[in-house]
């Protein structure tokens, strides 16, 4: 239960962050369609339209849409790459005592769940003689 909590999380910080519809122009900058970008690889993207999904090849675009396009597409698969390193974590022996982790919201302590895999550790050890 707590891996989909997870993964449903860092899925909604995903969604926010993909963007929301964009003014698409043609390589020629005579046609212009809106759309929610999706996802690039290669030499295509894929664009949602309404409830509808359509890829087309990068060489419609214009040249700043172009770049644009492959930007996005590149952090796109950085958070899916981290939404899987985050799984995976998760599913670790270290990762499951995170289950417990909380944080100090204005005077108590709530429960907290990580959105990614963490990348450092700060141990801490205390001990009295």
């Amino acid at each position: 239960m707590k891996k989909k909590t997870l993964i449903m999380a860092i899925s909604s910080l995903a969604l926010l962050s993909s963007g929301s519809a964009r003014t698409w122009t043609s390589a020629d900058g005579s046609k212009t369609f809106e759309g929610e970008f999706v996802s690039s690889s290669g030499d295509s993207f894929t664009v949602k339209q309404g409830f509808n999904k359509r890829t087309f090849k990068l060489a419609i675009l214009s040249e700043e849409d172009q770049k644009w396009a492959k930007a996005e597409g590149l952090k796109v698969a950085a958070i899916a790459e981290n939404k899987k390193a985050a799984a995976e974590f998760a599913e670790s022996d270290f990762g499951k005592a995170f289950g417990k982790l909380q944080k100090l919201d204005g005077k108590k302590l709530v429960k907290h769940e990580l959105e990614a895999a963490p990348k450092y550790f700060l141990l801490y050890f205390s001990a009295s003689w």
